[in-house]
This record gives C-alpha cells, sequence and structure tokens, in this order.
C-alpha cells in the first residue's frame, strides 16, 4: 500500500460472545445474531477495508469456548482482524483459542503511512505477579472500568512509538479516555503521558461503552463504537441495535469516521426494549460498577425504583 493511499478500517466492540447461546441478558437475541447482523451489513466497506479492528469484551465471561466460537465467525473475513482485549475478557484463554491466520493479537500494525498501536489498558483489573507478569483479577470487570496501562505495557508502547517510522499513528484501546465517562483522570496518568509524548499519535479509537459517542483527548478526536450485541443510545437513554463504525484514514494524518446501525427487526426490537436506569448510570460515569455492587438491594431499590435484576457476583 503507498503512503499516498487512504486507508480504511472497519472496528466492531463489545461482542460479548459466550461459550454456548442462551444467556441474554436484558435482550431477546443472541450475541453472535448482533455480530452476524454487522457482519453482514458491513460487508461492503469489509471487503474495502485494510483491517477490522475488534476493540475488546469479546467475550463477555473470559471462557476459552467464546473465544472459539467468536474466532471461528471472524476467520473467514476478507480482511485481517486485529483485537485488543477488555475488562470482560481474561489474557490467557484470549491468547490460547482466539487467534487464526486471519486473527490476529499483534500489539502493533504497519499500513502504508500509518501505525495501528493496540493498547491493553485493562491495567486496574490486573495484579503483578513475582516473575513480572500480570494476572486478571476476578474482580476485573469492575476494576477496569477505566483505562489504565500496566508499567510494562507503557514500556512496550513507548518501544513501538520509539521505533517506527510511520508518519501517523492511530492509537485503538477498549476504555475511551473521555472525561465524561472516565472522571477520573488520575487512573489513566501514564496514557495521558504517552499521548502527551508522541505527536505522531493523531487518533484514539475504543469500545466499551456501547454507544455511539465521539469526543476529544490531549487535541486528538476520540471515536467510540457501539456494541456488536447490546448497544445504548445515550442521548435518548434507550436501547439501540448492534452497530459498528467505519474509518478513512488520510495521508496527511486527518480522519474521518462514521457509525452505522443495522436496520430491521432486530434494531426495531432493541428500541422497544426498556432501558435499566443503572445501565445508562454506568455506561455514562455516573456511577462505577464497583459503587453499584456495593449498594445493598434496599439501597439499590431505592436509588432506582425496582429491584436488582441481576446477581450480585
Amino acid at each position: 500500500m503507498s503512503h499516498d493511499d487512504t486507508i480504511g478500517i472497519v472496528q466492531i466492540s463489545d461482542t460479548h460472545f459466550r461459550a454456548a447461546p442462551g444467556a441474554r441478558s436484558f435482550i431477546a437475541h443472541e450475541p453472535e445474531d448482533g455480530l452476524a447482523a454487522v457482519l453482514a451489513d458491513a460487508a461492503g466497506a469489509i471487503a474495502d477495508a485494510a483491517l477490522v479492528v475488534a476493540t475488546g469484551d469479546l467475550a463477555d465471561l473470559g471462557e476459552p469456548g467464546a473465544y472459539e466460537r467468536l474466532g471461528g465467525m471472524l476467520d473467514p473475513l476478507p480482511a485481517p482482524v486485529y483485537c485488543l482485549g477488555g475488562n470482560h475478557d481474561r489474557q490467557e484463554p484470549m491468547q490460547a483459542c482466539l487467534p487464526r491466520p486471519n486473527v490476529h493479537l499483534e500489539p502493533a500494525v504497519r499500513i502504508g503511512g500509518w501505525l495501528m498501536l493496540f493498547l491493553d489498558t485493562n491495567a486496574h483489573g490486573r495484579e503483578a505477579a513475582a516473575d513480572g507478569t500480570y494476572r486478571d483479577l476476578d474482580d476485573r470487570v469492575h476494576r477496569a472500568a477505566q483505562p489504565g496501562l500496566t508499567p510494562v505495557e507503557e514500556q512496550r508502547a513507548r518501544a513501538i512509538l520509539t521505533a517506527t517510522e510511520a508518519e501517523h499513528v492511530f492509537l485503538w484501546l477498549h476504555q475511551p479516555p473521555l472525561p465524561r465517562t472516565a472522571p477520573d483522570t488520575e487512573s489513566y496518568r501514564e496514557l495521558t503521558r504517552l499521548v502527551r509524548d508522541f505527536p505522531k499519535i493523531r487518533a484514539i479509537g475504543g469500545g466499551h461503552l456501547h454507544g455511539d459517542l465521539a469526543g476529544e483527548f490531549e487535541g486528538r478526536p476520540v471515536h467510540v463504537a457501539p456494541s456488536s450485541y447490546m448497544s445504548i443510545d445515550m442521548a435518548a437513554g434507550a436501547f439501540e441495535g448492534p452497530g459498528y463504525r467505519t474509518y478513512r484514514l488520510h495521508p496527511d494524518g486527518r480522519v474521518d469516521s462514521k457509525v452505522h446501525t443495522v436496520p430491521g427487526p432486530m434494531t426495531d426490537a432493541m428500541r422497544t426494549t426498556p432501558l435499566p436506569p443503572f445501565l445508562l448510570d454506568m455506561m455514562t460515569g455516573r456511577i462505577t460498577g464497583r459503587e453499584l455492587n456495593a449498594l445493598t438491594d434496599a439501597e439499590f431499590e431505592a436509588r432506582y425504583g425496582e429491584r436488582r435484576p441481576l446477581a450480585r457476583p
């Protein structure tokens, strides 16, 4: 690919696969049904894309079988797929069961004049082991609700950024550093330093929030993709149909992006499904998962006017 070419990218996110069908949470369709609808709607864009990026929460519980099933759906795509983990994912089964000839977990890839850098921002859900590696904590889903970099991940990213001869860098991660939804900016000070220190970083793409959001971080545009499984219309406070993002990366460092919602009966059904208020609070940063879990059943009912719908871990 020439440095003068515009690069097309398709982003999917928050697929939330399980090892077996039947766990549907608040909605009627299976996670694989939502992803299948997204891949069908995006088929033309994927055929023309340089790559597909899957920005975390690939599995809902981190089960090996979930990554096996997801890998089987992604491997036949006509564009290479690059994946990174979210706070719902588990490192070991993801690394062992997801990769395929066309499905990758590499930290970076160069495409023309652009470098795609895939960051693991789940530091708050990890614990350092004696050998210097990091293991997933059982409550990582709540602990890693905001972005964070381990020292190892920060060093790796800096080494890649220092060595690259690419003119522009697109930073991909799971939890987007948007003050509106991640108000504890001290928790991601390492990420802040990284973006400040490398002007080549032109834009950031993330997931985690299950909705069409955009903002700015350290002067760079931040694009958030909806979920292929369970999206949320933040403005309306309602569920939305399965969605994805497309991008055009230009040789001069500009980035154009557009959100797509898959039309049809699945989306129609989602839009008529009531959105639990606590879920909107979590997605918009009004309450953290840990704070929500700390509420007694009585406190939950007093705050939200309904019984807790899910068992507390």
